[in-house]
């Protein structure tokens, strides 16, 4: 009889205990990326991050980036754009086109501590990436792991994965799952009357499947995404691509050698340069840093101070220096 008293007392408290720790687990946070309210436990989860196919017409429209909380767009080679997408607030169940890696797009990946989905890469990013501790690596050209290719397109332009696929296999192989990203800081939107009737940026990569046009909607306050003069739309919904912040930042281009890849370039991704934040309709110059290439991108306005962007997701253009940006 002792010890059955002695036993309920501890099932009570196991029970409490885990009630305990859901609660905690459930509790709404703003999530690292995105300032969004979403549970504790999403997140405390590590990002992935995965890099898209921009080829014109094969690639698109893309599956997935409408899910991402952040996208990084710049170019590749031979004036085609290519785009890293990284996930943490919002799972996504198709992700697609995936391309190979350079060391540009490493290094915005290192900053956040990804588990890092692509296929292959440039020999430079390839070399570089068992050095950088702070990604796991899950390349689709070295294991055949959580991708796969569809029937529908043609190669190389039908690869495709999911960020839960890609979390399982992180953590199957001992990667780790959790540990959230450096925060942004965000804030609350303009209210309506301080919010323009009407603004569009404007921001040519090359020529004119691959230039982008970003349209303010004041009622919603987001701006609509178009490339190529058409609006870039997603493959799952049909719907036109949206962001919240969008953020241009100029780096110099300089040329690259690769055995495999005529036209390779490099874009500087380590110490600062200008920047503007575009958010509630308005310009915010600043510039952006970051120290090393483990260390986060950050955007900063006059004063150095981090520039709190609006809650919701971030596109981030990065643009060679000398291109033409334009805003009417």
């Amino acid at each position: 009889m002792k010890r059955i008293r002695l036993l309920i007392p501890l099932f009570i408290l196991a029970a409490v205990g885990s009630s305990v720790y859901a609660y905690i687990q459930n509790q709404r946070v703003a999530g690292p990326l995105t300032g969004l309210s979403v549970s504790r436990d999403v997140a405390g989860r590590r990002p992935i991050a995965v890099i898209l196919d921009n080829f014109s017409p094969d690639a698109r429209p893309q599956a997935g980036l409408a899910q991402a909380s952040m996208v990084y767009e710049t170019l590749a080679e031979g004036g085609i754009t290519r785009f890293l997408a990284v996930y943490l607030e919002q799972d996504a169940p198709m992700i697609g086109p995936v391309r190979s890696t350079r060391l540009y797009f490493n290094s915005w990946a290192a900053g956040l501590g990804v588990i890092f989905g692509h296929d292959g890469g440039n020999v430079d990013a390839l070399q570089q990436l068992p050095s950088l501790g702070t990604i796991y690596n899950i390349d689709s050209g070295r294991l055949a792991g959580p991708f796969y290719r569809i029937t529908t397109r043609a190669a190389p332009h039908n690869e495709y994965t999911d960020t839960t696929a890609l979390r399982s296999y992180a953590g199957a192989h001992g990667g780790a799952t959790t540990g959230a990203p450096p925060s942004l800081p965000h804030k609350g939107d303009a209210p309506s009357g301080q919010r323009p009737s009407h603004f569009s940026l404007h921001i040519d990569f090359s020529y004119g499947d691959y230039n982008v046009e970003w349209r303010y909607d004041p009622a919603a306050n987001d701006y609509r995404r178009f490339m190529g003069g058409a609006p870039h739309l997603d493959a799952a919904s049909g719907k036109q691509l949206t962001a919240k912040n969008v953020i241009v930042m100029t780096t110099p281009e300089t040329p690259a050698s690769d055995p495999f890849t005529p036209g390779s370039i490099h874009l500087q991704t380590e110490g600062s340069g200008p920047a503007t934040v575009y958010e509630d309709g308005q310009a915010i110059k600043g510039t952006w840093s970051k120290p090393t290439v483990e260390s986060p991108l950050q955007w900063l306005d006059s004063s150095g101070a981090p520039i709190k962007l609006n809650r919701g997701n971030t596109w981030v253009e990065v643009v060679p220096a000398g291109n033409q940006i334009s805003t009417s």
